[in-house]
């Protein structure tokens, strides 16, 4: 009789962990977020900002002193603006250099290099990134 109870209190608890752990898989396979978020306080989604072309006096704002990752069609790198007019980059394959660089309302010019062609563009905002020229601009902030 002693067998019996044995036997049947360790069925049960064989039953009880199986049972736990079909629960632990199901929570694990729950579908949600993945990985980590950072929400700093807020909801978790970014606001949207309407894409704008900027004055001047913003496109220097926006890029004076500042080291943003830049993505080109012909190269990508890191880019640090100068209040002067001037700009060094550090290109993944071209390697370093400095070049120059005008802002008028919108209107966004530089030149990659002193053998370079001046390129201009609109520069716009879209929250995010900034698009300027023939480059697409991500501040590095730490």
């Amino acid at each position: 009789m002693r067998d019996m109870k044995q036997a049947l209190g360790l069925n049960l608890t064989r039953k009880l962990l199986g049972i736990l752990c079909i629960g632990f898989l199901i929570a694990a396979c729950a579908n949600g977020p993945k990985g980590i978020r950072f929400t700093n306080g807020s909801s978790g989604a970014p606001e949207a900002e309407p894409i704008r072309q900027l004055s001047a006096a913003e496109i220097q704002t926006a890029i004076v002193g500042k080291t943003f990752q830049y993505t080109r069609a012909d190269g990508n790198g890191f880019v640090n603006y100068s209040a002067d007019g001037t700009f060094t980059f550090q290109d993944d394959t071209k390697g370093e250099g400095t070049g120059k660089w005008t802002a008028n309302d919108g209107q966004f010019c530089e030149v990659f290099g002193a053998k370079a062609a001046q390129e201009c563009g609109e520069f716009k905002t879209t929250g995010d990134a900034y698009f300027a020229a023939k480059s697409r601009l991500v501040e590095m902030k730490i």
